[in-house]
């Protein structure tokens, strides 16, 4: 392999570059299971996590939350990075509903830069054929371009200011009429809006070292479409 395409909805250390802040979380977590199911294979719920984080203005006692969690799932792992301390609980697949249960304390709390209770997810999979469920070949020959980064990512944080942040690579060597109609499909069944300033096409060099330009794949779908209604339209008249 010496190319594919790649999208990403900013890192996670940006806290997501899609805001999804009207939407109900089940609605949220419902979305992105409905898109994995149509879109990827192989599909891994590789993290599951509840985090409560202090209160930046003391607005809320973050001992009373904390003691409330601890007795509903043991003991947390402690973070203090310089921002906001938090404490983060690991959840089984069979637990994380009590997850869902949990958020619902947030409607009780004021507003804070994160959390105040988060629910997190992180999937990996492998993008396949929406249409014949064929996974696409060679994404195993996909570089890990950043070790935060599995091929492909879709990170959750559910919470007042829930946010997605992704990480998509398709082993596409080129953008063709299949790839532009698969692209499109793939973009209106996520439960947020793609940018076009964050695709690239990443291509190896003959010392084997991987370089990317951005690619304003999303324009150049757009722009033909507008052109085929045009030309349409001027076959009907």
């Amino acid at each position: 392999m010496n190319t594919f395409i790649s999208y990403e909805g900013l890192p996670i250390k940006s806290g997501g570059a899609h805001k999804l802040n009207k939407k109900d979380s089940k609605e949220i977590y419902n979305e992105i299971s409905f898109f994995l199911k149509n879109f990827a294979s192989d599909v891994k719920l590789n993290q599951i996590e509840v985090s409560l984080y202090e209160s930046k203005e003391k607005t809320y006692s973050t001992f009373k939350l904390l003691f409330k969690l601890i007795l509903k799932f043991g003991l947390p792992k402690y973070l203090n990075d310089g921002l906001l301390k938090s404490w983060t609980w690991n959840l089984s697949q069979k637990k994380f509903q009590k997850g869902f249960e949990i958020l619902e304390l947030n409607n009780q709390l004021p507003n804070n830069p994160f959390g105040p209770i988060s629910l997190n997810f992180k999937w990996n999979f492998h993008f396949k054929n929406n249409k014949t469920n064929i996974t696409f070949p060679n994404q195993n020959l996909i570089p890990e371009i950043d070790f935060r980064n599995k091929n492909s990512q879709i990170y959750l944080r559910i919470s007042k200011k829930s946010t997605i942040s992704t990480w998509f690579a398709f082993p596409f060597e080129e953008i063709n009429k299949f790839e532009k109609e698969y692209i499109n499909e793939l973009k209106t069944n996520l439960p947020f809006k793609l940018s076009d300033n964050h695709w690239k096409i990443w291509k190896k060099s003959q010392n084997g070292n991987w370089f990317s330009r951005k690619h304003r794949i999303l324009k150049n779908i757009k722009l033909e479409f507008v052109n085929r209604i045009f030309i349409f339209a001027n076959k009907q008249s």
